[in-house]
């Protein structure tokens, strides 16, 4: 988009292009803007729980893998509805992974937001110690064996 055909951008045209990416992806994918508002207020809830800088610093990691995530998965739904505008269960298949892909992302920050805001909200005892990676275990095991199952 910016710059000429076998020419580096400059940074600043690399910027805008990133951004103008951005704003698409913001103005188009009603999923993008929900993630976002939930980004929005797991900040927030850092702030009045008072999170430490580590914390915060996780958080901020976690979101914004979600949000990378999400605009990959963006892209390669425009690339492949550019490639195979038809219906073809090849390219579905492909934008069911990418969206796997912020599945997985998600669920993942959505664990690391509880392991970071459950003591702050609640006195932790060892059963929620405990259960809480018992519980990932068993989302893990249970994909896996839904695969497993499947690929059969």
């Amino acid at each position: 988009m910016g710059g000429r055909p076998g020419r580096p951008r400059s940074f600043p045209e690399a910027l805008a292009c990133a951004l103008r990416g951005a704003l698409l992806a913001a103005r188009t994918q009603p999923h993008l803007r929900i993630q976002l508002l939930l980004a929005s207020g797991a900040l927030l809830l850092a702030a009045w729980a008072g999170v430490s800088f580590v914390e915060l610093a996780f958080l901020a990691c976690a979101i914004g893998l979600v949000l990378a995530m999400e605009l990959l998965n963006t892209a390669v739904e425009m690339l492949t509805d550019l490639l195979h505008p038809g219906v073809d269960h090849r390219a579905g298949a492909v934008k069911d992974t990418a969206a796997a892909a912020v599945l997985v992302a998600s669920a993942l920050a959505a664990a690391g937001g509880a392991f970071v805001f459950l003591p702050h909200v609640v006195v932790p005892t060892p059963l929620l110690l405990r259960g809480l990676p018992l519980l990932l275990a068993a989302g893990a095991l249970g994909g896996f064996l839904a695969g497993a199952v499947r690929a059969r």
